[in-house]
């Protein structure tokens, strides 16, 4: 992902709207996290004294499971994020940094650190879901389960025996 902005650099203007789709082609990276290829990059470049620093939003969609009703569903996500765009890398800085080369901002490898960062770690297909019954594994979603409702911990079975005297 390339963002070519020499005409910015060298005009009189001290911000550029962006809004640009990208295609990720890392194979690798889009098999691991179910990724839909093209990634929406909106936001804008502004110049501050003598740096050049980046304020936006990254959106994406991927594939992803219910966690409690084992359910595929497509997810999007939309982060938020400032970056700093550099000449050369820092690796001891905290900030989210592009870096420039030529005129071009390279972005490949900040965009896929910032969507892996992102993504959720338990993913629910609406906030609703009933999930799946523990007993006989029906999607309460969809049909009502047909279970005993007594169902108890086998670790507290030895209790029952108080309650029947």
């Amino acid at each position: 992902m390339l963002l070519k902005i020499n005409k910015f650099l060298s005009s009189d203007a001290i911000s550029l709207k962006v809004n640009e789709n990208f295609v990720i082609d890392d194979e690798d990276f889009l098999e691991k996290t179910r990724l839909n290829k093209i990634v929406l990059l909106n936001g804008e470049i502004f110049k501050i004294d003598d740096n050049l620093m980046f304020s936006g939003t990254v959106n994406y969609t991927f594939t992803g499971e219910c966690a409690r009703c084992l359910k595929e569903f497509d997810n999007t996500i939309e982060t938020k994020f400032q970056a700093v765009i550099v000449k050369k890398e820092d690796k001891e800085s905290d900030e989210i940094q592009f870096v420039i080369a030529d005129g071009n901002v390279q972005m490949d490898e900040t965009i896929k650190q910032l969507i892996y960062l992102s993504m959720p770690m338990k993913l629910l297909c609406n906030k609703d879901c009933k999930g799946i019954c523990p007993n006989c594994g029906v999607n309460l979603n969809y049909e009502k389960c047909q279970c005993e409702n007594n169902l108890t911990d086998p670790r507290l079975e030895k209790l029952k025996d108080l309650l029947k005297n």
